[in-house]
């Protein structure tokens, strides 16, 4: 009887070896795609964009982890097509978990350059500012499935003047990988 008793439930236990994402010290590795579409317009065209991410994460405490990675993304415009390529450095942090599924809340800062001006009567160069929410799956011990909504802020901030300045403002889920080293 009293080994009955003293029998954990498996829903309680974690996976052998599995691996907090939002763990103080680890490292991990993430891609995702994302394809976002213009929200509100304050130019004169209608922008989608269509893109692939990486990034490695290191937890700086528990529940918080920094974020640095590489944007590559197709901008659809009205005029010709542009390719952004940028780099960003932000914080995730999760607000909620249970068993296997944790929420969080991220954002994202950085720069970004492309062959050709971003949104027309835009620049070249720009700034990104990118932040969201979303669900994270273990679906391994070391691997884990996100999925976020992302509002993606694209604007050179007036350093070309304010008639230079049009800005992109896009909305659109992500899915990725993240992976432990």
């Amino acid at each position: 009887m009293l080994f009955g008793l003293s029998v954990v439930p498996a829903r309680g236990q974690t996976a052998a070896g599995a691996v907090d994402p939002f763990a103080a010290g680890r490292w991990h590795v993430e891609t995702e795609a994302i394809a976002a579409l213009e929200v509100w317009n304050y130019n004169a065209n209608h922008e989608e964009l269509y893109g692939l991410s990486e990034f490695v994460t290191y937890g700086l405490t528990d529940g918080l982890v920094l974020r640095a990675g590489q944007r590559f993304a197709y901008v659809s415009q009205r005029a010709e097509d542009a390719v952004l390529l940028g780099l960003t450095i932000g914080v995730r942090g999760r607000v909620w978990q249970h068993g296997r599924v944790s929420g969080f809340l991220q954002g994202d800062l950085g720069l970004s350059y492309t062959a050709i001006a971003t949104p027309p009567r835009g620049t070249r160069f720009n700034y990104l500012a990118i932040g969201g929410g979303g669900l994270m799956v273990r679906v391994h011990p070391r691997v884990h499935l996100v999925s976020t909504l992302q509002l993606i802020h694209i604007s050179n901030a007036g350093l070309k003047g304010s008639g230079r300045n049009p800005d992109i403002e896009a909305l659109g889920p992500s899915v990725g990988m993240l992976f432990r080293f």
